[in-house]
């Protein structure tokens, strides 16, 4: 029995536990694009956010980090793929209930230049069909860059930071104000075309997807993965994220989406999110985080509890 538990033990240290970790995060990042549907155009830019990944790369051994990263790489994957039918039932639910007792239609068309309207001097066909592509995905692919970057940087905070910043505080904290404000979208209000051409089954379809504006939560995720993305070192990721952030920001006004009040209400609730998630984790980390946990990355790597604590 001994010599039977000495065989296993010594057959487990002799595997190569971090290539094992590897492929399975490769599989686990891919699953998260295929059930997002992303095109070649967003695997190009995870590529192109991922060149110089190293620049910020914490001293973590890989096992070690595997062991917590893919679980927690594993958990916002699961979220991801509920978080969308589960905003819909609540925005039905919303929708049917009728909570409103704020309608800002009107105010919202009668202030100048607060439809965008002006953003659309510059349309052309192809980029029309650009801003549709960083609108439809915007939403998440601008979140899933910063969480799978953050990932192989073997940053336990990091990915904690992007996800917090993200969806998972920004969901709970905007459905007071979709609950209480109705406001729809420039195009249905002033009765123009959709420029993303959806295709709604019923008119209840139609109100649900057109309400809830203020404030733009494309913006609101965008500009704060913008802002934490100003924090790392590498210049290629920096200019990358600044200019697809701004694209998306964008894109919601030239599509005739959001008023331009609902950009800047976006931009300062995602302010307020990502200092909410700085409180957060730093907290978490001083009062919450076992010292146990602290000393299995202190073992291998000093400066590691120093990032995962810091």
């Amino acid at each position: 029995m001994a010599k039977s538990k000495l065989h296993v033990r010594e057959l487990v240290k002799s595997q190569d536990w971090t290539m094992f970790g590897i492929i399975g995060s490769i599989y686990l990042i891919w699953r998260i694009g295929t059930v997002g549907g992303w095109s070649k155009e967003c695997w190009i830019l995870l590529l192109i956010c991922l060149l110089g990944v190293r620049t910020d790369q914490i001293d973590v051994d890989w096992k070690r980090f595997f062991l917590v990263g893919i679980p927690l790489l594993g958990v916002f994957y699961y979220f991801y793929g509920t978080g969308n039918g589960l905003w819909w039932k609540i925005a039905n639910w919303m929708f049917e209930n009728n909570r409103h007792p704020w309608h800002w239609d009107q105010y919202m068309n009668a202030i100048p230049l607060n439809t965008g309207g002006w953003a659309r001097l510059i349309a052309t066909p192809f980029l029309d069909r650009a801003m549709v592509w960083v609108y439809n995905y915007g939403f998440v692919l601008s979140l899933w860059i910063c969480i799978v970057r953050s990932f192989w940087t073997r940053s336990v905070k990091k990915m904690l930071s992007y996800a917090l910043s993200g969806h998972m505080l920004q969901f709970p904290l905007i459905l007071p104000f979709y609950n209480i404000i109705l406001l729809h979208e420039v195009w249905y209000v002033n009765k123009q075309p959709d420029l993303l051409h959806r295709v709604f089954a019923d008119e209840n379809s139609l109100l649900v997807a057109v309400m809830n504006c203020f404030p733009s939560m494309h913006t609101s995720i965008s500009f704060a993965m913008l802002l934490l993305a100003l924090r790392e070192k590498d210049r290629i990721f920096k200019t990358m994220m600044v200019t697809y952030c701004s694209a998306i920001i964008f894109s919601t006004l030239y599509l005739q989406i959001h008023w331009l009040i609902d950009v800047f209400a976006g931009m300062l609730f995602a302010f307020g999110t990502v200092k909410l998630t700085d409180l957060i984790i730093r907290v978490g980390s001083k009062r919450l985080l076992p010292a146990k946990f602290k000393m299995f990355y202190h073992k291998r790597a000093k400066s590691a509890s120093v990032e995962l604590s810091a």
